[in-house]
């Protein structure tokens, strides 16, 4: 029974995305949800999981629906349809993306190493806003510079087409300039792209070994 459901869902997820369509996930019970089945479809979509005993619960009735509702039932400041391509130098090879994506077609400039959503440089986003956020794992050769085109497009929530082009270029400093390093080092950034990073391999690996490898990067 089980399996079967899964392979339901697991249609159901191709039909979401290729449709463009926001999988979100509320429910009032603790017990034969459904929930891990629809895991996969509800992150792949970029949906939500709002999950409690009961509708009556403060978390549905002062939290969740007002602020997804705050500016109105026919305004959730959602676009949709969004399409992310990443195009790079010949020297940087694209791991792959960990957020609310799918993969679409492979390109020509992926890595070997999979990481998360990859084994192509261009992925569908079915839902996004501007709390969106998206890590993308890069494969580097050394080189001097290095330069990095983010395109996405996607349909704003009046319907019309909006193109985003994103031009980044990057010099590269040896790890022994320490001054030079420090004044190009976020670590903010830094700390959230090891926390989902983290917190993908806990989903794919032995915790034993995973902890293990987590030391090496403990202070």
């Amino acid at each position: 029974m089980i399996c079967r459901l899964c392979q339901t869902i697991n249609q159901s997820q191709f039909q979401l995305v290729s449709q463009g369509h926001v999988l979100d996930l509320f429910a009032s019970a603790l017990d034969q949800v459904g929930v891990a089945e629809m895991k996969v479809a509800v992150e792949r979509t970029g949906g939500l999981v709002v999950l409690a005993e009961s509708f009556g619960h403060p978390v549905f009735k002062d939290s969740s629906f007002k602020r997804i509702f705050e500016d109105g039932e026919q305004s959730l400041g959602l676009s949709f349809n969004g399409t992310l391509e990443i195009n790079c130098s010949k020297d940087v090879k694209i791991q792959g993306i960990i957020g609310p994506c799918t993969s679409m077609e492979k390109g020509a400039l992926c890595a070997d190493t999979i990481v998360g959503q990859g084994n192509t440089t261009s992925w569908k986003m079915c839902g996004l806003d501007r709390s969106t956020c998206l890590t993308v794992f890069f494969d580097i050769s050394p080189s001097e510079f290095t330069n990095v085109m983010v395109t996405c497009s996607y349909q704003n929530p009046e319907g019309q087409m909006r193109l985003r082009v994103t031009t980044i270029t990057r010099a590269w400093v040896d790890g022994s300039n320490t001054e030079e390093l420090v004044g190009g080092f976020d670590q903010e950034t830094t700390a959230v792209v090891l926390a989902r990073y983290f917190s993908l391999k806990m989903e794919m690996e032995v915790r034993k070994v995973l902890h293990t490898w987590m030391d090496v990067f403990t202070p």
